[in-house]
């Protein structure tokens, strides 16, 4: 900046000294005399244009905060409502939040099947694996350690995963390299927490339910010693359609035993 000041400065000074010179020899009516005149004239005429673009557009600093776009809910800026729910849960306003959560929730796994993504809806608890994921909107590139945190409905930490990320400019889909296992005797008695990290600063805590599948409400219906309860026998009498040959029979029979070999 010194530099480019001290320029200008002489730049000024020689031009003022050119016309002041050639306005001075104009009586003469040489050539030269209107050539230094003009040449002046240009010197001067290009530093006040020079002047008057830096004071229009100042050289801009390095960013350190930039204000985040206000999020909106169509079109590819869509910012899920779950999602704010999430980021505010956290503590933060998003409309101040750089590093904004504009999606999250969990994939759930299963044996042979494709992975189910869950955002609002409950989870089935015969699942697998479960792995988390979260959608970031930056208004610039940076690089920092995203930390994923599982808590079930007992208050206790199931997972905790950390990985470095370089995140580029507008969304970024983050998903933790490990899967959290999911077995019966974990619990599911009601919500379990989500909890994304930037850097050790929460960014959002995303709640999510579960669901009971038909498997596990079969199983919670039977007695320790396998016999099956009055109104699990009641509700399998209303839902029969009616007798089964014995090649149904035993072609279903046949599927069970396929299926618990399998689980």
């Amino acid at each position: 900046m010194d530099q480019q000041r001290n320029r200008r400065f002489w730049q000024i000074m020689i031009g003022l000294f050119l016309v002041v010179f050639g306005l001075a020899g104009l009586g003469g009516g040489e050539m030269l005399t209107l050539m230094l005149v003009g040449f002046g004239a240009f010197l001067l005429w290009d530093q006040m244009n020079k002047s008057r673009r830096a004071m229009a557009f100042s050289e801009p600093a390095p960013i350190r905060e930039v204000e985040a776009e206000p999020a909106r809910q169509t079109g590819s800026e869509q910012v899920y409502a779950h999602a704010i729910d999430a980021v505010e849960r956290a503590g933060r306003d998003p409309a101040e939040t750089l590093v904004l959560p504009v999606d999250i929730g969990v994939m759930a796994f299963r044996a042979g099947q494709e992975p189910v993504v869950y955002r609002t809806q409950p989870v089935l608890d015969d699942i697998d694996y479960l792995q988390p994921f979260a959608q970031l909107r930056l208004p610039t590139r940076a690089t920092g350690r995203i930390r994923f945190e599982v808590i079930d409905s007992d208050g206790q930490v199931l997972f905790i995963h950390e990985d470095f990320h370089q995140l580029e400019r507008g969304r970024n889909l983050v998903t933790p390299a490990a899967r959290l296992p999911i077995h019966d005797a974990q619990a599911m008695t009601s919500d379990w927490e989500l909890r994304v990290s930037a850097d050790g600063v929460v960014l959002a805590t995303h709640r999510f339910g579960w669901r009971e599948s038909e498997d596990r409400a079969i199983r919670r219906h039977m007695r320790e010693d396998g016999e099956i309860t009055n109104e699990l026998r009641a509700a399998m009498s209303d839902s029969q359609p009616g007798p089964l040959s014995l090649d149904e029979l035993l072609a279903r029979q046949e599927e069970e035993q396929q299926r618990a070999q399998h689980r």
